[in-house]
């Protein structure tokens, strides 16, 4: 991925560094790199009855990429990356699980005192399309 990359990525200027010092490809390849962690994301929108709606629906979009994930894992181990499968599960009558959310945002590197904020205004946004649907 990096050799596709690679060119792009090296136009965009060097943070805090100046003009006169250069940097080496492979300052800019662990930069892009990262931690190795290759993330799935996936986004459910379920029936938000009952207690476990959110077990469901994740085991749900686990089950439905096991095979894409376990994939991913093998490649991945062989170039000393990971893959995990990142599960967000709404529920239709605008319901988000607080602790898997908060989880996932952890998951994502998203600062901590973003997540209400953004946890509130999916909400509104949920119910703003539930809203829009014909019963």
């Amino acid at each position: 991925m990096w050799e596709a990359a690679k060119e792009e990525e090296m136009r965009i200027p060097w943070k805090g560094g100046s003009e006169e010092s250069s940097v080496s490809e492979e300052q800019y390849q662990e930069s892009w790199i990262g931690h190795r962690v290759f993330l799935t994301i996936e986004f459910k929108r379920t029936q938000d009855a009952g207690s476990n709606y959110v077990e469901r629906a994740a085991a749900a979009a686990q089950d439905q990429y096991k095979s894409l994930l376990a994939g991913l894992q093998a490649v991945g181990r062989v170039k000393g990356w990971q893959a995990q499968q990142i599960v967000f599960v709404w529920g239709t009558c605008g319901s988000v699980h607080v602790e898997s959310f908060n989880k996932n945002m952890k998951t994502l590197g998203v600062l901590e005192s973003k997540w209400d904020p953004i946890r509130q205004k999916l909400v509104r946004r949920l119910l703003e399309e539930q809203d829009k649907v014909d019963i």
